[in-house]
């Protein structure tokens, strides 16, 4: 690549092999366990992480990434396998917001339990202690507090990055 260090090369397309690699891998995995991708098992786990609220499909867009159609069309699909429900917002007839059902909380658990497995494997297993904090550190300079605002994170890991 022209301006760039072979350091600098191999950082970047690793890192996009590495990211190209692990994502086909693990929405394969997911797909086969439990007929979801790894977009989807986000949606489900931000809903899950949500409690007893509804959060509006245009909310679950911006936090995702996804645009409000792709969020919708997949949000399609889980209705008609009954793992979420939608309703009209009561204060704003024009939004959306959804909930999931016992039967989608009992499949987020699951997929969110082999999904955590599955990166712990095929990721986090071929890294030291060390190298993973210093993976943590920078990434945490493009992402900071990443994990901590993440739901799927457990708890006790959230916690240890606060001071």
């Amino acid at each position: 690549m022209s301006g760039w260090t072979p350091h600098e090369a191999d950082a970047w397309i690793g890192l996009l092999e590495t990211h190209k690699q692990l994502t086909r891998a693990l929405d394969a995995e997911l797909d086969a366990a439990h007929g979801l991708g790894l977009s989807t098992l986000e949606i489900l786990g931000r809903l899950s992480a949500a409690g007893g609220t509804w959060p509006r499909l245009s909310v679950l867009a911006r936090e995702t990434g996804l645009s409000l159609s792709r969020v919708s069309r997949h949000m399609d699909a889980l209705e008609r396998r009954g793992l979420v429900q939608r309703r009209r917002c009561e204060t704003d007839s024009r939004a959306v917001e959804a909930a999931l059902t016992d039967a989608g909380r009992a499949v987020v658990a699951a997929a969110e339990a082999a999904h955590a497995e599955a990166v712990r494997e095929r990721f986090l297993s071929h890294l030291s202690e060390d190298e993973a904090a210093v993976l943590a550190r920078v990434f945490a300079r493009f992402a900071p507090r990443a994990a901590e605002a993440c739901a799927a994170v457990p708890a006790t890991a959230r916690d240890a990055h606060r001071p």
